[in-house]
């Protein structure tokens, strides 16, 4: 399934001054000499095809051809400099087009037929030494966090891949139906990068926390439809001015995020480059506990306790 587009050029009254048809007709006379011969390529009428040429020159004000009309075979034909031009114009719009009519109806298409679906990293590598254990597995509400997290993010939107360094999360993984990815290295980075590597030719790629388990999955489908109106843009999280996690990154990105060092993720790529801010969107959650991630066991009290509310 893909979307299919033809570009024209119109009045302002809607009337088709120029597209497909009278652009392939002028690149087959190039190619020709000729506007019978290019018109019998198009299984067109001679007499068509001049009219499609005339129309054009008259609603656009200028020559398109120089011919000879009238002598056997239907006379040569040579392109001008403003046809030239013309073509030149219309077929990268067209391109541009395209190409953005591809990237719009993949993004809010996604993962509906063969459409793939947005790329989704769970970070889940932290060593939770302020929490003096594995976090991720911790009980939260009968849950371990890490389930809780994953629950929230709708598989039909997203293909999830957890990113880690622990055997037990790999089992927990495995026992949800959880695709995984073995961190090599300690630093947030290195999950990046394992991250990016994963989601392949996604044309955008969500990066969510492990220890963030109360995101509604309403909040995650704003997310993916947000982005899904424009794909080039960064989308985000928020409650109120306060943004953070998660956030999507379009494809565009994804080389200068595999390129970060350190003990940093994506939101370093923001910090260090000011001028993204102006691409970013924000999504607004429902309350400001959907932020919150739990890094200390006072933390994970707290989260107990809002969850508890919430679910009543």
């Amino acid at each position: 399934m893909r979307p299919t587009i033809s570009p024209y050029i119109t009045t302002d009254e809607k009337d088709k001054v120029f597209g497909p048809g009278p652009a392939t007709l002028l690149r087959l006379v190039e190619r020709t000499g000729s506007l019978l011969s290019a018109a019998k390529a198009m299984g067109m009428s001679y007499s068509k095809a001049t009219h499609l040429v005339k129309h054009a020159e008259e609603r656009l004000g200028v020559t398109l051809t120089m011919r000879s009309t009238g002598g056997e075979g239907g006379g040569g034909s040579v392109l001008t400099r403003e046809c030239q031009d013309l073509l030149d114009r219309y077929e990268l719009w067209s391109a541009s087009v395209r190409e953005t009519t591809d990237d719009l109806f993949g993004a809010a298409f996604a993962g509906t037929g063969k459409t793939p679906r947005l790329g989704c990293v769970v970070m889940a590598s932290g060593l939770g030494t302020r929490f003096g254990g594995q976090k991720l597995l911790s009980d939260l509400g009968g849950r371990p966090v890490l389930e809780r997290t994953l629950a929230s993010i709708p598989r039909d939107l997203f293909d999830v891949i957890v990113v880690t360094g622990s055997s037990d999360v790999i089992g927990l993984c495995e026992r949800l139906g959880v695709k995984c990815r073995i961190n090599p290295g300690r630093l947030q980075s290195d999950s990046v990068r394992v991250g990016i590597e994963a989601a392949g030719k996604a044309l955008g790629c969500m990066f969510a926390q492990g220890d963030q388990p109360l995101v509604r999955p309403e909040s995650m489908r704003a997310l993916a439809f947000e982005f899904a109106r424009d794909p080039h843009r960064i989308v985000r999280l928020a409650f109120g001015d306060q943004a953070a996690s998660p956030v999507i990154f379009p494809a565009w990105l994804f080389g200068s995020l595999a390129s970060l060092v350190g003990d940093v993720g994506g939101l370093e790529l923001l910090r260090r480059s000011p001028d993204l801010s102006g691409l970013i969107s924000l999504v607004q959650a429902q309350d400001a506990s959907e932020l919150e991630d739990i890094d200390t066991r006072e933390d994970s009290c707290r989260l107990e306790q809002i969850l508890s509310l919430r679910e009543g």
